[in-house]
């Protein structure tokens, strides 16, 4: 789905929409916390199942009921308003659907357009080579990524149970903040097919749109 400065650049264009955030480093850190999982040993992709509160489909990746995901992801956010760590909270409904939504907008249709034999890991190489790189892009052009990064620096970790541990999260931040976007390649990306600077910009900004709802 979606890599982690597409759900940092949503999660920070939401502070000022969410009057209710306290500590936008938590509601930050949040924003990436349900791909934690990847620094688990062992990872297996039903851990980011778990993580995603995602049971919509045969397997990670092909998504047969996109508003049950939804629903679940809601179900959940309003299950835990009241609770101490909402800002945390908060940003992890908001990275999941901005994988929801990616997977409406983005994966879905190219999947569907690409896929021979049912070959999802195959053709998500394709994809996750330009999703990568346009996430490394955006980090570089974005106005925004240096106080974002202040802000991620600033983030609590915290357990959900049954779907995050802390410790995953901990290492996750430590990974973003030194090492994922430390590359001094110069990412250009308009020779790509699936995701464009266009693609890219316009998805963040829909997802803004969007979300600024869902806390009201």
């Amino acid at each position: 789905m979606s890599y982690q400065m597409i759900h940092l650049e949503i999660a920070y264009r939401l502070l000022d929409k969410y009057k209710r955030i306290e500590r936008p480093g938590d509601f930050l850190l949040g924003s990436i916390a349900p791909d934690a999982v990847h620094f688990h040993n062992p990872y297996h992709v039903s851990l980011k199942e778990q993580s995603h509160i995602w049971n919509c489909g045969p397997k990670w990746g092909i998504t047969l009921e996109s508003d049950k995901w939804k629903r679940n992801v809601l179900d959940f956010w309003n299950q835990h308003k009241e609770d101490s760590n909402w800002d945390f909270i908060a940003g992890y409904c908001i990275h999941i659907l901005t994988d929801w939504m990616n997977d409406l907008r983005i994966w879905s249709p190219f999947r569907n357009a690409n896929i021979v034999n049912d070959n999802v890991e195959d053709i998500y190489n394709i994809y996750g080579k330009e999703a990568y790189g346009s996430d490394q892009w955006l980090y570089g052009s974005s106005p925004n990524s240096k106080e974002i990064m202040k802000y991620l620096s600033e983030g609590n970790a915290y357990t959900i149970a049954g779907l995050i541990e802390k410790d995953d999260v901990e290492r996750q931040k430590h990974h973003i903040l030194f090492k994922q976007y430390q590359c001094t390649k110069e990412y250009d990306i308009w020779n790509y097919k699936y995701c464009t600077k266009y693609v890219i910009s316009a998805f963040v900004a829909e997802c803004v749109e969007l979300f600024e709802e869902f806390d009201k």
